[in-house]
């Protein structure tokens, strides 16, 4: 705290050549001030040397009272650490677990977690505390304790506004031959200056998000040496905007790009197994598209996830220009898609699917089971909305009195945000050869509000039919808590 200045003149001489009371008295005070700032200055040296004693103490009694660390061998110790350290923990203010506290327990600690540079190969930046006014010397120090292990990073600038991420972008470069698993959830601008070295790189998965949804500048995510990608996701505007070898690639998750995009990601990547699909665009006319008469034909894909196409031309012209022959598992949700549409998608479906789920803001959702009469591999068949009727249940277990309908099916899944018509669902298990099917229903309701209801499944879970109602949010099991609130 600063003092206050010294009003009192240099000199007084008031009564006769000597101070006047108020000067003489502000003089004692400033006597008494001095003498009680020295013994401050004391008293904070006998505090720091004590600080200075109690150190090699605390050591000495960690020693002495931990029965665990201190006493295992230093490999059995780094591994506990390893355990009870998450990853992606560096500055994730919300986790009361990280990787720093174990240094901050005692000094044998903190050398054993400096030496241990498995714990420092996950580095998560971003929020809450991009505002570090120690954060740059923090993350080469990271940088530095992972040794010459593959790293983790992500990377999260979704505000545009952080003012050091230039400098953190030029400590990544200094490490891009170690890049593995790369989360860039940032302006797609910055995404030329994460260009990295001229060393081979071992960078495998990369997630990119622009996070002004297309509003920025647009740059090119490339390397020096082109990167062997395994696994990809984009949610940028196109393909074009990363650099990279695609021979590799098994797994591929884009969005908010053009069906065109889609169709080019597909066509180069040969080895593709996995691909998710959301927020799909209409053509960006960058690519061309084959349509129906030359399709896309790819052996490899086994599983597919087409979410969000809000256009019904967009969803017909990207399942019009392409074929899968060795597709096993497939879930769409494509809203205000037509039911001809979605029987055109499920009757070229191929014999050997495994899994489907379907979601569709259609009419006539009661056509639905008889268009899964050509799918006799379906082991796992869901619904999304909208919600089943009466009659949609009536048609489908109709069709299941024909061994040759759905024969190797075992598990039946809904979920639905709206009410459920759970009056019909003990139909299911009429079926002779169904009484063993597994049955689960999502929803996000907190409890089964009808008593009579919630007895009647109860009934069926007692009888030994396998039945679960799960609140789609929070994972509650609603007949565990109705069992609980209706019980006799």
């Amino acid at each position: 705290m600063t003092a206050p200045k010294v009003l009192r003149p240099e000199s007084c001489t008031i009564l006769d050549g000597n101070p006047c009371a108020a000067c003489t008295e502000d003089i004692e005070c400033e006597k008494e001030i001095k003498e009680l700032q020295k013994q401050i200055q004391e008293l904070e040296s006998r505090i720091a040397k004590l600080h200075l004693r109690r150190r090699p103490l605390r050591t000495a009694m960690n020693e002495n009272h931990d029965r665990l660390i201190h006493r295992f061998p230093s490999e059995i110790a780094s591994h506990i650490f390893l355990q009870c350290s998450p990853p992606s923990t560096i500055f994730d203010g919300y986790k009361m677990i990280n990787t720093l506290y174990l240094g901050s327990v005692c000094q044998k600690w903190r050398q054993l977690a400096w030496a241990t540079p498995d714990l420092w190969t996950s580095l998560n930046i971003g929020p809450p505390m991009e505002r570090n006014e120690g954060l740059l010397q923090l993350i080469a120090e990271w940088l530095e304790r992972s040794a010459s292990l593959p790293l983790t990073i992500t990377l999260e600038d979704r505000s545009g506004r952080f003012d050091k991420v230039d400098e953190v972008i030029e400590l990544l470069n200094k490490h891009s031959a170690r890049w593995h698993d790369m989360r860039l959830d940032i302006p797609a601008h910055l995404l030329e200056r994460l260009s990295g070295s001229s060393q081979e790189n071992m960078l495998r998965r990369l997630f990119i998000r622009d996070p002004k949804s297309g509003r920025s500048q647009l740059s090119t995510f490339t390397m020096k040496t082109k990167p062997r990608l395994t696994d990809l996701a984009l949610a940028i505007a196109g393909i074009s905007y990363v650099d990279i070898v695609w021979n590799n690639l098994t797994v591929a998750s884009v969005g908010s790009m053009g069906v065109d995009n889609c169709l080019e990601l597909i066509r180069r990547a040969p080895l593709l197994k996995i691909l998710k699909l959301g927020a799909i665009n209409p053509s960006s006319n960058v690519f061309p598209v084959p349509g129906p008469n030359a399709r896309i034909v790819h052996p490899c894909i086994h599983s597919l996830d087409v979410l969000g196409i809000w256009q019904e031309a967009v969803a017909v012209e990207f399942f019009d220009s392409l074929r899968l022959p060795s597709l096993e598992r497939f879930i769409q949700d494509l809203s205000h898609l037509s039911m001809d549409s979605l029987a055109s998608i499920i009757s070229d479906l191929p014999h050997c699917l495994k899994a489907l789920k379907i979601g569709a803001e259609t009419e006539n959702v009661d056509q639905l089971p008889r268009l899964l009469s050509n799918l006799p591999s379906l082991e796992i068949l869901g619904f999304w909305e909208p919600p089943p009727t009466d009659e949609f249940f009536t048609q489908l277990c109709a069709s299941a009195q024909s061994p040759q309908y759905l024969p190797r099916l075992r598990s039946l899944e809904f979920n639905t945000e709206f009410p459920f018509p759970w009056e019909s669902l003990p139909k299911i298990f009429t079926v002779t050869r169904w009484k063993s099917l597994k049955v689960t229903v999502d929803t996000q309701f907190d409890y089964l509000v009808d008593r009579k209801i919630a007895k009647q499944l109860l009934e069926l879970v007692d009888e030994g039919y396998d039945l679960s109602v799960i609140n789609k949010w929070d994972g509650i099991d609603l007949l565990h808590q109705a069992r609980i609130s209706y019980g006799d």
